[in-house]
């Protein structure tokens, strides 16, 4: 009994040093400069940027350099590589060039704040063998960037892992996901906005105030009373059409939106109580025509301008 005891005590250390140990994962640390950032194309959702990357790692067979992918670029372009060993670190590092693809936020446009990223990952390397950290003390932008009509509010570059739902047919993996090493480049920015919102909207206001001064005009003037509305509306509906050809289409419904609409019903408005005011003078109405006019006169420039302002405030 004693020599059977003895016996499995054995083989249970024997298989226990016998089983391999887990591997440690390898630790690459990660860095980007930002030099450039152009060609923010709302329509076509994306933005183009200029950037080196970066890597610091100790196990000679890693190849990061080639194993990286830029996962949300339409196009990429790299030159300038290098592999160097510096005091028993190898310093590996790219200039990149890409198109970034951006979904963008327009919801509140043109007040809009945005966050662009740029997603990094290995290709190769699941994050069981390979993690990434980030070189905060280096990763910054250009000091002499500037972009043009935004404020630059936030930059920072986060590592992590980001999961699949698949192993991608990797035998060497168990259960149905993968999750690799991952990187973002955060830069979020805010519209610089009044200067752009008067240029888009100023058609429209104009558009807007000059019908509304059909009330100043006699109810049996018919032509430039009714002309004046119909004309604005026109106007209105082609600065729409003017500003929604530098956005991207979307289902929601945005700032630009509601003050479109706001107006057309606005417009609308100054045609009905026209109609209205007409009514009243043909059937020997007059003074009371007169003051229906002056009364509309107030209460729609009156309503118009508050409802815009809260519009516009809450965005």
């Amino acid at each position: 009994m004693r020599f059977t005891t003895l016996l499995t005590s054995a083989i249970w250390l024997l298989s226990a040093f016998c089983t391999p140990l887990h591997a440690q994962a390898d630790t690459v640390k990660i860095g980007a400069f930002i030099s450039d950032i152009y060609d923010i194309n709302l329509s076509d959702k994306s933005f183009s940027t200029q950037f080196w990357v970066w890597f610091n790692y100790k196990n000679e067979e890693l190849k990061p350099l080639e194993t990286l992918e830029i996962t949300n670029a339409k196009e990429l372009e790299s030159s300038l590589e290098f592999v160097e060993p510096k005091n028993g670190i190898f310093w590996a590092g790219k200039k990149v060039k890409a198109v970034i693809k951006k979904d963008w936020d327009i919801r509140k446009f043109p007040f809009d704040t945005q966050t662009m990223r740029i997603e990094l990952e290995d290709s190769n390397s699941d994050i069981e063998s390979l993690v990434y950290v980030a070189d905060t003390a280096n990763t910054r932008l250009d000091p002499e960037f500037v972009l043009g009509n935004w404020t630059i509010e936030r930059f920072e570059l986060k590592t992590g892992g980001k999961k699949y739902a698949t192993t991608y047919g990797d035998p060497s993996l168990t259960g149905s996901s993968s999750e690799y090493p991952h990187s973002e480049i955060i830069i979020q920015v805010k519209r610089q906005s009044w200067g752009l919102f008067f240029s888009l909207f100023t058609g429209m206001y104009v558009a807007f105030f000059i019908s509304s001064l059909v009330f100043l005009i006699d109810p049996i003037d018919v032509d430039p009373r009714f002309g004046l509305s119909v004309g604005g509306l026109f106007a209105a509906v082609g600065n729409k059409y003017i500003v929604d050809s530098i956005l991207p289409q979307s289902t929601t419904f945005t700032l630009v939106d509601k003050l479109h609409i706001v107006t057309y019903i606005f417009l609308l408005l100054c045609i009905i109580l026209s109609v209205i005011s007409l009514r009243l003078w043909k059937t020997d109405r007059e003074k009371q025509s007169v003051r229906f006019d002056k009364w509309a006169y107030r209460w729609i420039i009156s309503v118009y301008v508050l409802i815009n302002v809260l519009l516009i405030w809450m965005a």
